[in-house]
Formats: C-alpha cells, sequence, structure tokens
C-alpha cells in the first residue's frame, strides 16, 4: 500500500498540470480571440455620431480618415496615413511606372550615423546627401475590401477603394496600399500598412502603418515632379501611427508630360523585349554571322601582329577556309526551325552590318560600284541559304531557295579569285 501512495500523487500531479495547460490553452486563445485585431481592437468610439471629417482642399471633398471593414463607423480598422495632391490619374503613374525606371534616392546624413530627420511639422530633406537608395517597387495587389466616408458638396456616402498596390509578397510579408480617389479629382487618400501572410490566421496580419509611412515618404522626396512633402495632423490615430498623414504635392504640368514619355518609352521596350523573344533564333543568326565576318578580319589583323615571321597568307589560309565553310554552315543551322522571311532579313542584316563595320574600321570611305554590288550579291546568297533552310522538310530537304543561295555562294568566291572581279 506504501507503494501505491506515490503513483496516486504522481497521477494526481499530472492529472492537475493538464488541467492547468487546458486552462491556459483556453485563456490563450479567448485572449487572442479578444485581440485578433490588436493594436487595432477598441480604439476610440464605437459609434461616432457625427465623424470628424477632413477638408483636404478648400470647399473641395471632406473625407473620414479612416479605412472600415463594413460601410458602418464601429467597423474602423487603419487611419488613412497619405495623401497626394493632383490628378488621380497622374498619382496612380507616379506609384507605379515611376518604380519601373529603378531610380534612386538620397538620403539623409546627420552626424557620422545615416538616419530620417522628420519634424513634425514638414519633412526635412538633404538634396547634397552621397549615399542612394533604390526605390519602392509597387505592383497590383490584391486584398480584402476596405471602405472609407466621402462628403461631397454635403451629400455622404461610403466608397471602396480604387486600387491597390503592393511592394513584396503576399505569402511573405508586403507593404500594402490602398487608394482612394477623390471624386472632384483633386486627391488621392492612401492607407499603407506593413503586414505579413499568416499560415495559420490564412490572412494577412498587419504589424504597423508608421514605417511604411516613412518608406513611402522618404520615396518621393526630392523627386522633380514633387512640389512639397508635408505632414497634416489628422488627429487618427491607429495601430501605431502618430495621427499625422503625410501630404505629398504632385508638380502640375511636369507629371503628364513626363509620364506620357515614360509610358510610350515602356510600352516601346515591352514592344522591343517582346518581338526580341519571338525572334531570338533569327537574332541569334544574324548576330552570329556578324561575329563570324568580324572575328576573321581582327584575328587576321592580330595573329599578324603576333607572327611577324608567318607569311599573311599563311594565316589568312585558315580564317578564309573559315569564312568560306562557316558562313553558309550558320545560314543554315540557325536557319532551321526559323521563320523563313525573319531568317532571310536577319542574316542578310547580320552579314551586312559585319561588312558596314568593317569598312569603318579599315577606314574605307569610297566603295566601288562593282564592290558594292559583289557585296549586295553574298548578303542575297547568305539570306537565300538560311531562308532554304527555315523550309527544309522531311518532304523537301533541299528546297530551291537553298540551291540558289548556296550557289550564289559559290560564285561569289569564285568570281573574285579568278579575276573577275
Amino acid at each position: 500500500m506504501a507503494d501505491a501512495a506515490p503513483d496516486v500523487q504522481l497521477e494526481i500531479a499530472e492529472d492537475a498540470a493538464w488541467v492547468a495547460a487546458a486552462l491556459v490553452l483556453v485563456a490563450a486563445l479567448g485572449g487572442a480571440v479578444m485581440l485578433a485585431e490588436w493594436p487595432l481592437w477598441g480604439v476610440g468610439p464605437e459609434e461616432p455620431e457625427e465623424p470628424d471629417l477632413v477638408e483636404l482642399t478648400e470647399g473641395g471633398t471632406q473625407l473620414w480618415p479612416y479605412t472600415s471593414a463594413a460601410q458602418s463607423y464601429e467597423s474602423r480598422t487603419l487611419g488613412i496615413n497619405m495623401v497626394f495632391f493632383g490628378d488621380p490619374e497622374m498619382v496612380k503613374r507616379a506609384l507605379t511606372l515611376r518604380t519601373e525606371l529603378e531610380w534612386e534616392e538620397e538620403m539623409i546624413h546627420e552626424g557620422d550615423a545615416e538616419e530620417e530627420t522628420i519634424s513634425i511639422e514638414r519633412v526635412q530633406f538633404d538634396p547634397e546627401a552621397d549615399d542612394v537608395r533604390e526605390v519602392l517597387w509597387w505592383d497590383d495587389a490584391e486584398g480584402s475590401i476596405r471602405y472609407t466616408y466621402l462628403e461631397v458638396d454635403g451629400e455622404g456616402r461610403w466608397v471602396d477603394e480604387s486600387y491597390q498596390l503592393h511592394a513584396g509578397t503576399y505569402l511573405g510579408n508586403r507593404m500594402h496600399i490602398r487608394a482612394y480617389e477623390d471624386p472632384q479629382g483633386e486627391w488621392t487618400a492612401v492607407q499603407i500598412h506593413d503586414e505579413h501572410w499568416d499560415w495559420f490566421r490564412l490572412r494577412h496580419t498587419v504589424t504597423g502603418i508608421s514605417d511604411s509611412q516613412r518608406e513611402l515618404e522618404r520615396d518621393f522626396m526630392g523627386q522633380r515632379y514633387v512640389d512639397e512633402v508635408v505632414r497634416k495632423p489628422f488627429e487618427n490615430e491607429t495601430a501605431d501611427g502618430d495621427g499625422w498623414a503625410t501630404g505629398v504635392y504632385l508638380a502640375g504640368l511636369g507629371i503628364p508630360l513626363f509620364f506620357a514619355v515614360v509610358n510610350r518609352t515602356r510600352r516601346a521596350t515591352d514592344e522591343v523585349l517582346a518581338f526580341v523573344d519571338r525572334r531570338r533564333h533569327e537574332i541569334g543568326l544574324g548576330v552570329a554571322l556578324f561575329v563570324l565576318y568580324t572575328a576573321v578580319r581582327w584575328l587576321g589583323v592580330v595573329a599578324e601582329g603576333l607572327l611577324p615571321g608567318v607569311s599573311p597568307k599563311v594565316i589568312a589560309a585558315p580564317l578564309y577556309l573559315a569564312l568560306v565553310l562557316g558562313t553558309p554552315a550558320i545560314a543554315y543551322g540557325l536557319g532551321r526551325h526559323s521563320e523563313a522571311v525573319w531568317a532571310f532579313a536577319f542574316a542578310a542584316l547580320g552579314f551586312g552590318a559585319a561588312f558596314t563595320v568593317d569598312f569603318v574600321a579599315m577606314e574605307v570611305s569610297v566603295v566601288p560600284l562593282r564592290f558594292v554590288l559583289h557585296r549586295g550579291s553574298v548578303l542575297l546568297t547568305v539570306g537565300l541559304i538560311a531562308l532554304g533552310a527555315a523550309r527544309t522538310t522531311e518532304d523537301d530537304p533541299v528546297p530551291t531557295p537553298l540551291l540558289v543561295g548556296l550557289g550564289g555562294w559559290v560564285m561569289a568566291l569564285f568570281l573574285p579569285l579568278f579575276g573577275y572581279l
């Protein structure tokens, strides 16, 4: 019986331990539920009868400086912490297109340490600082709908965000923007915050709004199309925000012209890149022919300098053989699996560019007509070989353009050798 007493005591202790653990578990989960939106939950009055609105421009639209999970004040979530003044379309371009340029910004120095200096009234910026940083890279984002309240000419309405952007990854951590455009086209209100994907909640958890506000604020300092960056007292403290919103005033006339140019340039660049991707085989063909001819020229020049006792004709022999055999081999090999017309065009273009560069390098100022005709014939033969290669199939292993091109190549080589040119 004496031996049984310790076992009973141990069993009682184990029961007490798991009961205590269960109580802690319930308390922890209950606390987590109560503070699910900490530090957002429980901030301010639940249902203000007359919400405080902010007039951003004289006589313009008035804004309730918060976002809300529903069209009601008690569902308030985060405070609006940035406002961009200017045409909303230009604001969106400033937020999105500018980042694709990968511009760099200067940061502030104070003493030996690098740090931001932000006064309560105005952001201080040192345009002479040497250090640089990359701008934020914004892209379209997905996220829950959040509303805000507006009054235009005394008539109120709830609106959801005009668009969302993020810098980062959806399933990692990111800075997240919800933008609300003024119906009268004078400003864009922005709520920006830091968040990360929580695998247990299967949604994003907001970690703060002040760091991301300062980051975006700093991103626009000193830009040529920004008149000024200021702080405005919204008195809408939520999360770790201090209730001061950043106002960014865009330069009115410079923005449209600047971003119109940027937009056209970006579209042109995208089209060029798409073309290069579609025609990579044909472009490779032209580049290879250019490299071959140029390499033959300069390998001969270099070898002649390195081997002064060797006859130049001995040096030229293997290089000539490389040109004679390599040119049709490249045209045929890289012309396969290409589009016929483009294979012809890029073969002629690549070899023609090599001729042009060679004439310039050799300081040839005048090219006799017979040589112009000969080089033109060479370009046609190389183009026909590439075109014939592109048309080669099992049913037609030696198409006519290929035969014509090879025959023309032989003629273009033999006529000069036998003194007919």
